[in-house]
């Protein structure tokens, strides 16, 4: 059977259920299904658990419309990468875990279509789904419209609907006079009551849905797509970038650092008195961010300059030394941030400062082992994004808000308005604590959907605590 308006290709794929390969769930109704569910278990609810489940709900679905091409084991990984990512968002919903839980289902879609078991093949696939995906709802969507006959004039087809809708009107308005319930809602269709039909912002959470789940559920027709080979990283170069120009900059660079190491070694590490007025802690302020800064700008030009050191023994050793005098400088810029916190206590943004300046020393660490052991530039790229991601994981995992409400009050930098205008996440610390008060209610899970590991635990610590103190 052939339905009018689909192509025969899409019919191969299984997108029509009459056309459907056997043991293949048609798309569509796996959409439908994925739409009620994303309605039920996310809009109108505060995000916990039903986000949790809803995303869970995608990639089964996904895995219907390839159990038949996909083998056990693969599948095994795809679902564990999934249940990984899937955990941030059990202890709690946030921008970092819903991220998290986006990229897993990119990752376990990849599984779903990718030839190749490795996890460059796997991290071209999920790169390439946003545009593919797109592509292929486009085309989806313009091969899929269905038109009157070529033949049919405006008359012919006025004609053939002038019957159904006239008498299909004339069963509807004797259906509302013998029926109240009928006449109220014809009523509140037609001054359009919001309890009676959906809200635009309802109707535009189901299309956003729709937009962002079917192209998973048409991987088997974007294979050739995704699988594309792909061309090996190669670094940019220009006239500016020479052999030349990097020796220059080499020699000047490592002098330049040498004198910033050099200061940072006396006022830091040995003791050395400050110029009179200034304090640490403003020495420490005015360095730690501009010098991040300055040892990230190193690190790409370490990158670009590789190319041009590899025979030339005395530019390789310039460029470790010049890196390791980066290294030095991030660990100055780490101490001149404790010092800071130290003076002025922990903030969300000093807390971040400390995670990426700790990143930034361990690539460039990443970036000598990638250059002693003779591997390419796309060996320190990928380990570098996969420690950042490590790092993102594991922050999205821990409670920064206590922790900063903790450390402050412990040390005693109460800064009630910065304290209490924390999330939730820093109360049980502030009821805790005697040096602070302040009017926050904890909220709570009003079904099963909103329900949140952190959340369950702040409440769990505060009923404690409340117990404690009476």
């Amino acid at each position: 059977m052939v339905v009018r308006g689909v192509p025969e290709r899409l019919a191969k794929d299984g997108w029509w259920l009459d056309d459907a390969p056997p043991r293949r769930v048609s798309p569509i109704w796996l959409l439908l299904a994925l739409l009620i569910c994303a309605d039920q278990l996310v809009w109108g609810v505060t995000a916990g658990l039903g986000f949790v489940v809803c995303v869970f709900a995608v990639a089964l679905a996904v895995y219907l419309t390839r159990r038949c091409e996909v083998p056990r084991s693969r599948a095994m990984v795809a679902w564990a990468l999934l249940l990984v990512s899937l955990l941030p968002s059990v202890d709690l919903v946030q921008p970092l875990s819903v991220g998290f839980a986006l990229l897993g289902l990119a990752a376990f879609s990849a599984c779903m279509i990718t030839s190749e078991w490795d996890a460059s093949a796997l991290l071209r696939v999920m790169a390439r789904l946003p545009g593919a995906g797109l592509a292929q709802t486009f085309g989806d969507v313009r091969d899929a419209r269905v038109s009157a006959p070529s033949k049919a004039t405006l008359w012919q087809v006025f004609a053939d609907w002038l019957l159904p809708v006239a008498i299909g009107g004339a069963f509807i308005i004797l259906m509302a006079v013998a029926n109240p319930v009928v006449d109220t809602w014809l009523a509140r269709l037609a001054a359009l009551e919001t309890g009676f039909s959906p809200s635009v912002g309802r109707v535009v959470f189901w299309c956003l849905t729709a937009l962002a789940t079917w192209p998973l559920l048409r991987l088997t027709a974007m294979t050739k797509m995704l699988q594309r080979p792909s061309r090996q990283l190669v670094l940019p170069q220009s006239g500016l970038v020479n052999g030349r120009s990097v020796s220059r900059a080499l020699v000047l660079f490592n002098l330049i650092f040498a004198v910033q190491s050099l200061l940072d070694a006396s006022y830091l590490w040995g003791g050395v008195s400050l110029p009179e007025g200034m304090t640490y802690a403003e020495y420490a302020h005015r360095g730690a961010y501009p010098l991040l800064a300055v040892a990230l700008l190193a690190g790409a030009f370490a990158l670009m300059s590789q190319p041009f050191v590899g025979d030339r023994p005395l530019l390789r050793v310039l460029l470790y030394i010049w890196i390791a005098q980066t290294v030095l400088l991030v660990l100055s810029s780490i101490l001149r941030l404790d010092l800071y916190v130290e003076a002025y206590g922990l903030t969300r943004l000093r807390f971040a400062a400390f995670i990426w300046m700790v990143l930034v020393a361990l690539g460039l660490v990443l970036m000598i082992m990638q250059m002693v052991g003779g591997q390419h530039v796309s060996w320190f790229v990928a380990r570098a994004a996969g420690l950042g991601m490590l790092a993102l994981y594991a922050v999205s995992l821990v409670n920064v808000d206590g922790l900063i409400a903790r450390h402050n009050l412990a040390v005693g930098k109460v800064d009630a308005f910065y304290l209490c205008n924390l999330s939730e996440g820093a109360l049980a610390a502030i009821a805790a604590d005697d040096q602070l008060s302040c009017m926050r209610w904890v909220s709570h899970p009003q079904d099963w959907r909103e329900w949140g590991f952190r959340n369950a635990r702040l409440r769990r610590s505060l009923a404690a605590i409340d117990e404690v103190q009476r």
